[in-house]
């Protein structure tokens, strides 16, 4: 395995998370899009920067793991990399969709005025039919056996990588700049045709849509880690991305804010050439939002700390407990008459504050629940990585 330590990956995973925190906070007020919990209250702004974030956050998650995932590869047998990943990933999937998802179900019926307690409610949660038409559902967890599946899926290709003659061929590739965005506008096609056929559904089985989209970006993080000069470039290159990626979500937005997307224009918007094209241009902007991120996080946060020691270990943690959190405090504020800008600070903070509580107090010291939620367990001295 490589001496080397990405700090600027970890950071990147750090950010994303906050930005997923921040994310379902801002979903309780935003205009336009539902939730679990609403206020009677709504915000266009949030509703934008909340636009802003979902178009690069999850794709940034998911390339960050295949890059940690081909680190990984590196270091331990493919036997011991799935079962590491099926003890990290699927066990807590398994046991937090009972115990965490389902009261953010159970108030989300609450606020629609099903008059239930929590046991009757359970019931129909285990008859296992899928929300919304049932109670069932691992809601924000989706993304958890979905990093497990593209995991998988990523030991044959980093093992093809490894071959001496493969590599030397890619080597000479890449040694030219902007190696990388044939790659990316191949990756692109796949979503673009499947996006207007298949809805997402989170359900894993019938997404194909969401994985042709989110699959590569896990792909080329194993790529990016395998040839370290695509990160040099990434770099060097960072405000070009960076201009491309603010004149994209500018255009984008400007499609949007005049009601000029496709679906909007025509009742036979999936004939269009058009829609293809818009479909396109969403796809190229998480692209551009995600290469600016690596750009000028290998630029400036490629730095030890031990902050980043303590949150690299805390975001799993924080993000199985963060949604659940977020519903059950919202499903109170909501029903206040209090300012909806108080109610969004109070929100921020408090729930921020309880999750990183739980980790400190209840999650990191306890060797039971750290497997629990997918932690190595350690000594008393000195705690391992996520």
């Amino acid at each position: 395995m490589t001496k080397n330590r990405y700090y600027y990956i970890d950071f990147l995973r750090v950010i994303a998370i906050l930005m997923m925190f921040i994310f379902h906070v801002n979903m309780i007020f935003v205009a336009e899009n539902s939730w679990h919990i609403k206020d009677v209250s709504s915000s266009n702004v949030l509703m934008e920067l909340n636009y802003w974030m979902s178009s690069f956050r999850m794709p940034l998650l998911f390339l960050v793991s295949g890059f940690v995932s081909a680190i990984l590869l590196e270091k331990m047998s493919q036997r011991q990399f799935f079962y590491q990943r099926f003890k990290r990933l699927i066990i807590p999937t398994m046991i937090w969709t009972f115990l965490l998802v389902a009261p953010q179900i159970y108030f989300e019926r609450k606020l629609q005025g099903v008059n239930f307690n929590y046991l009757e409610f359970y019931q129909t949660f285990l008859k296992f039919k899928w929300y919304p038409e049932g109670n069932f559902h691992w809601l924000h967890l989706w993304f958890i056996p979905y990093l497990f599946f593209y995991n998988i899926l990523s030991i044959p290709l980093s093992s093809y990588l490894s071959k001496k003659n493969i590599r030397n061929r890619l080597e000479l590739f890449f040694n030219k700049d902007y190696s990388i965005i044939p790659i990316i506008f191949l990756a692109i096609v796949p979503y673009t045709f499947l996006a207007t056929r298949f809805e997402t559904t989170h359900d894993l089985i019938n997404d194909w849509a969401r994985h042709s989209f989110f699959i590569f970006f896990v792909f080329i993080g194993v790529l990016m880690y395998k040839f370290p000069i695509i990160l040099e470039q990434i770099e060097r290159k960072r405000r070009l991305y960076l201009r491309t990626a603010f004149l994209l979500i500018l255009f984008i937005n400007i499609i949007r804010w005049n009601g000029w997307e496709p679906f909007d224009l025509w009742d036979n918007w999936i004939t269009k050439p058009q829609t293809y094209i818009f479909i396109a241009l969403i796809n190229l902007n998480a692209w551009a939002w995600v290469l600016t991120s690596l750009g000028y996080g290998k630029k400036y946060l490629n730095k030890k700390s031990d902050l980043l020691t303590y949150c690299n270990q805390a975001v799993y943690p924080f993000y199985i407990l963060h949604q659940t959190i977020i519903v059950v405090i919202g499903f109170y504020v909501v029903q206040t008459p209090d300012n909806t800008a108080f109610k969004y600070v109070f929100l921020l903070l408090v729930c921020f504050s309880i999750c990183v509580l739980i980790y400190h107090l209840f999650i990191r010291p306890n060797n039971t629940m750290r497997f629990l939620f997918g932690m190595k367990k350690t000594k008393k001295t000195g705690y391992n990585k996520v």
